[in-house]
């Protein structure tokens, strides 16, 4: 036995009735006939389902937004970098910065740097005051357009273990 939907909507349509008798009517050629309320109740019912669903439908999908953060703007972005150059490291390329606060990408801390132009190493030093552009390039970050805005003091620059000391130990004259 197949499913007939005309068979449920009529079906339907007899359950939703109030019962009462047919509804005959006189038609314009003298002809009695019945009006099929079935039909319109079921109507009824199939455009008010459409609407439940319409409204249902776009409450979950206004609710299923995205939580993700908006992306960035394509191409990399850059910052204001200010801070004490703690160490340069040569050999990794690197320098590390005591750094202020940059305003839209991190809090003050000490971390080290990337420089993708080697040359920008020679010109600095430890204890220099620079200003310098972090430039992030997703997961890529580094350093640009080092500017030394205060040269260390010779005389407060701590020595690094690799200078020889003048100093010779006790009980060694």
């Amino acid at each position: 036995m197949g499913f007939s939907s005309s068979r449920f909507f009529c079906m339907l349509s007899i359950v939703i009735e109030s019962g009462s008798g047919p509804d005959l009517r006189v038609g314009k050629n003298g002809v009695k006939f019945m009006r099929n309320y079935g039909r319109l109740h079921t109507l009824r019912f199939i455009s008010f389902a459409l609407i439940v669903a319409g409204v249902s439908l776009l409450t979950v999908l206004s609710g299923c937004g995205s939580s993700a953060p908006p992306k960035p703007a394509e191409g990399p972005q850059r910052y204001a970098l200010t801070g004490r150059v703690v160490s340069v490291e040569k050999d990794k390329q690197q320098l590390v910065v005591d750094a202020a606060d940059i305003p839209g990408f991190m809090m003050a801390m000490t971390m080290g740097y990337s420089v993708k132009n080697p040359s920008l190493l020679d010109t600095v030093s430890a204890e220099d005051q620079i200003k310098a552009d972090v430039v992030v390039n997703d997961k890529d970050v580094y350093l640009e357009n080092i500017v030394v805005v205060k040269k260390a003091d010779p005389a407060k620059t701590p020595v690094s273990p690799a200078t020889p000391s003048t100093t010779t130990p006790p009980g060694k004259q």
